[in-house]
């Protein structure tokens, strides 16, 4: 299994892909800071929806893989 490589080669051809799975993991890191320090303020919201497009970059990466 090639994963990272795969997701290397994607985001190479398709850098728009990498800057929507920066922006994802900084949603997430929101979340969770919303989650933690704030214990439960409005950005812990963001976690599910983070976590959410994660696997939709995750399927537009193996759909452009198939290509």
């Amino acid at each position: 299994m090639h994963t990272w490589y795969d997701y290397r080669t994607v985001w190479a051809a398709h850098p728009w892909l990498l800057a929507y799975a920066v922006l994802v993991v900084a949603v997430f890191a929101l979340a969770v800071y919303g989650t933690v320090a704030q214990h439960g303020g409005p950005l812990s919201i963001l976690f599910i929806p983070s976590l959410a497009g994660g696997y939709v970059h995750h399927l537009m990466v193996q759909k452009r893989l198939k290509q």
